[in-house]
């Protein structure tokens, strides 16, 4: 956190994370490190993965149709 260069690769690990299918984000840590995180307000998918973080969701497998719900409320 304390090296704002990492900030992109590190957003791009969460993001990766959630949606492996082995990904299992852990539901307090992942959304706290990506708030900490200064991404730019245009970076692809931030909205959505704060979303689904928010929501408690640990990997797209297990709950497929929330990122969809959460691209569809991002472009609204």
């Amino acid at each position: 956190m304390r090296l704002p260069s990492l900030h992109v690769p590190l957003f791009k690990g969460l993001l990766a994370g959630y949606h492996d299918v082995y990904g299992d984000r852990e539901p307090t840590a992942a959304p706290a490190v990506l708030a900490r995180l200064q991404l730019p307000a245009d970076t692809p998918h931030l909205p959505e993965l704060r979303s689904v973080l928010a929501e408690g969701r640990r990997n797209h497998y297990l709950s497929p149709q929330a990122w969809d719900d959460a691209v569809r409320a991002s472009t609204d």
